[in-house]
């Protein structure tokens, strides 16, 4: 029995017992009986198919799930991911990675005379969930009709997952057995560090580059008083330290840094937006994905909050379900960074054959429908749903799912897969004796170790669609983005229209390229408006020239300057705060020439 087996199984194993008569001399006990394993919970693949390699796939098919009362009293029962709506959009990306799976191993030229494995979970975008999703990958799925302790499945790789918070968990357990995870939406600064994280690869930029993209927005603009809004969790966190660490040498301030309570909370949301009322920064810089700022959008639709300019990160920029038509009176005008789109050409085809009559027994699927239609094609006392054939026809406005016409984080699932197949090939392409391996060896096609693979895939490099893939030590993949900006559609919906990139491959100074004639403001404006309060954004100004150790959001609303003698005063007018400003400014820069 291996230890990955451990993991979820129970195992009753008989045992030696000493007897009265035992104490004085030890007997030879009967030989225990045989092994029995028994499952603690069952968790099932979504979909899967057999290969001659397996990869794992971790997506957030539901968000939300039911929690169970941890009392201590009875045991819990099983985390309900099926408690909640289906998420159409990560449904496509699972489906993504089905269809890059088949194209390889419909291709003569890659992978030939080899196939191609998969087992796709359900992380419920919960870390813990993810965690029972990838044990479950690392025992295999014949584990339920097992009567021992099965041996270690032949996982190779996992495509996961999606948020930094879940990623962060994964790889750590995968690091043991050295199986590589390749992201395609974990831009955690922090998943970076190669002691910590070295089987993590990444088809998504780290955040790293981004907070220096919004800083060079914020400079480009004269955006210097700003508000910060994150998620609960380790990419919002970094990502906000990243920011303020990029703003501290420029004219940039933060009025206020708020986090997004995790589980949220209607009390927590209007606690923020109260603070967002009566600041007088009017752009805000988010660090949240979708699933966090749902529940914050539908009470800050409800307050009627508008006015507000918002800097969106790659988790929020681009997600289409913020595109319908009720969003733009709040979210009009919204720019960001989005991960940069590609092409699959056979996508919005593939997408049209996952039905409930292909699927009958697959409970996504059918889910799938509820979501999209509000039917069931098979009614039960359960769903309450009224019935559907199930062979309706998935049109454009379904667009959570049916969009194909800009992939993103889509496109990076086809890229990770596509990875692991080129790395897989170049494997087993290694001539006997010329190996990287010790003594030069190669592995051998027929008993691959993840380790191996990893070293493949640390080196591999390839052009699919034109782009170059590839990575650097770290992991991490090329940093590009596209500057979208949410803009009023024909049917008054939103549309995501690309006014700019930014390219973190060029020299210092070189990496923005903003098209302002094309953007569309908060408000329906043509020009960006004055993001800062003339009092507060002279005093941090000044406390910044002074290289005082407060941050400007802590101090007191009251504007005040700096007089000659170190003190502070309010200053009653415009002119005065100006005046006291410029004399105070050259009075500084005097004595430290002087210093000098």
């Amino acid at each position: 029995m291996t230890s990955l087996a451990l993991f979820s199984l129970l195992c009753s194993i008989s045992v030696l017992t000493l007897t009265d008569s035992s104490l004085s001399g030890l007997t030879t006990a009967a030989p225990p009986t045989a092994s029995k394993c028994n499952l603690l919970n069952s968790f099932q693949p979504g979909f899967f198919v057999q290969g001659d390699y397996v990869i794992g796939g971790i997506f957030p098919l539901h968000f939300n799930l039911k929690k169970p009362d941890l009392n201590g009293t009875y045991r819990p029962p099983p985390i309900d991911c099926n408690g909640h709506r289906l998420y159409p959009r990560a449904f496509r990306w699972a489906q993504t990675m089905r269809l890059a799976v088949e194209e390889i191993n419909q291709n003569p030229v890659l992978l030939p005379n080899h196939t191609l494995g998969y087992n796709i979970y359900d992380s419920c975008g919960y870390p813990l969930t993810g965690q029972r999703a990838v044990l479950s990958m690392l025992n295999g799925v014949s584990e339920e009709n097992s009567s021992v302790c099965p041996n270690a499945s032949s996982l190779l790789a996992v495509i996961g997952a999606a948020g930094s918070a879940q990623s962060i968990v994964l790889s750590r357990i995968l690091q043991p057995f050295r199986i590589p995870m390749i992201s395609y939406a974990s831009s955690c600064t922090c998943l970076s560090d190669r002691q910590k994280y070295p089987t993590f690869f990444r088809v998504i930029p780290s955040n790293y580059y981004q907070v220096k993209a919004i800083a060079r927005m914020l400079v480009h603009f004269n955006w210097t008083w700003v508000g910060l809004l994150r998620g609960d969790n380790d990419y919002g966190r970094f990502a906000a330290k990243g920011l303020l660490r990029e703003l501290q040498e420029t004219k940039v301030c933060v009025a206020y840094q708020e986090m997004i309570p995790l589980p949220y909370t209607h009390q927590g949301g209007l606690r923020i937006m109260k603070v967002m009322r009566s600041s007088t920064a009017k752009v805000v810089v988010v660090f949240a994905d979708e699933g966090e700022m749902t529940p914050f959008l539908r009470d800050y639709m409800t307050q009627n909050i508008t006015g507000i300019q918002w800097v969106g990160s790659d988790a929020f920029i681009s997600v289409s379900a913020f595109s319908e038509r009720e969003y733009y009176p709040y979210l009009g005008g919204t720019i960001g960074f989005a991960i940069r789109k590609g092409h699959i050409s056979r996508l919005g085809d593939f997408l049209q054959t996952v039905n409930p009559k292909r699927y009958p027994d697959n409970v996504l699927v059918h889910e799938l429908w509820e979501s999209l239609y509000g039917c069931s094609p098979f009614p039960s006392s359960v769903t309450q749903m009224p019935p559907c054939s199930g062979q309706e026809t998935l049109l454009e406005q379904h667009s959570a799912y049916m969009n194909t016409s800009s992939p993103r984080v889509t496109y990076n699932v086809y890229k990770a897969v596509y990875a692991i197949a080129h790395s897989l090939h170049n494997l087993l392409l290694c001539q006997p004796g010329r190996g990287p391996f010790q003594n030069n060896s190669c592995a051998q096609s027929n008993n691959i170790h993840p380790w191996q693979l990893q070293h493949y895939l640390q080196e591999v490099n390839f052009q699919i669609a034109g782009e170059m893939v590839d990575f650097d030590t770290k992991g991490d993949s090329v940093p590009y983005y596209d500057i979208i900006n949410w803009q009023r559609g024909p049917q008054g919906n939103i549309e995501f229209v690309n006014v700019g990139l930014f390219d973190g491959t060029k020299a210092v100074g070189e990496e923005l390229l903003i098209q302002e004639d094309g953007i569309m403001w908060a408000g329906h404006q043509s020009e960006a408006s004055c993001s800062h309060h003339v009092f507060t954004f002279i005093r941090c100004q000044l406390l910044k020239f002074r290289r005082l150790r407060w941050r400007c959001q802590y101090l007191c609303a009251v504007p005040v300057v700096f007089q000659a003698s170190g003190r502070l005063s309010v200053v009653g007018s415009l002119s005065a705060a100006l005046t006291v400003y410029h004399v105070t400014v050259a009075k500084l820069a005097i004595r430290q020439v002087s210093l000098s």
